[in-house]
């Protein structure tokens, strides 16, 4: 047995110095997950809430590079995946930082578009328009993920739609619309559980815990 395990790694060990090559395998971003993103140099925003105080938003980095994965085999390396990411995050005085990434996903996995902002992280598909993940760290400093949730009922609502219409402004093009319903209480006033992001224009509406809401202007 022991001389059998020997002989194939060896044999695997030669026919990676026939071969001489790792497979790599490299996904780009598609135009379908790049509409998401603002192609605009040195961008900027303005939001007002509902008592009139302008909200100024301002990017603070971007970023466009590709993320590497690998398989072994016999702790040999056999092959790297690329998968291209396009990063990009916004500051504000008063909410904090809201950032914002596209990935092109990689093998069997779709592209997904994903959102950071204080005490929430949420993910989705960007071909089945799916939620993939959420997490909520709020500043109690103890951590929730989706699983968490099982023994909630609905705990967010997520949908993408088009043709959107905010206090009389339509928004023509697909937004992605989430809520979350914090039925376990973690989270601050002043957190955000609400927003709608549109392709390429960016963060349109915000809501917070509170029940102050914001609006692009």
């Amino acid at each position: 047995m022991r001389f059998n395990k020997l002989f194939l790694y060896a044999s695997f060990l030669f026919l990676i110095s026939c071969n001489g090559a790792i497979v790599y395998t490299e996904f780009d971003l598609q135009a379908e997950t790049e509409a998401w993103i603002v192609q605009e140099d040195d961008f900027s925003f303005q939001m007002v809430d509902e008592n009139g105080i302008v909200n100024n938003w301002n990017l603070t980095e971007e970023d466009n590079y590709y993320s590497e994965s690998s398989g072994t085999f016999l702790f040999i390396p056999t092959d790297k995946t690329m998968h291209e990411v396009h990063y990009q995050k916004f500051r504000s005085a008063i909410l904090g930082d809201f950032s914002f990434s596209a990935d092109a996903g990689f093998s069997e996995v779709n592209p997904w578009i994903s959102f950071n902002m204080p005490h929430l992280y949420f993910e989705f598909d960007a071909v089945t328009h799916k939620p993939n993940r959420l997490y909520l760290s709020p500043n109690s400093g103890e951590s929730f993920t989706w699983a968490d949730y099982e023994e909630v009922d609905q705990p967010f609502d997520f949908k993408v739609v088009t043709d959107l219409e905010i206090k009389g402004d339509t928004y023509p093009e697909e937004v992605a619309v989430f809520e979350l319903i914090d039925q376990m209480g973690i989270l601050e006033s002043k957190s955000i559980v609400k927003f709608a992001f549109s392709k390429d224009i960016g963060l349109i509406y915000l809501e917070l815990k509170s029940g102050l809401k914001y609006y692009r202007i």
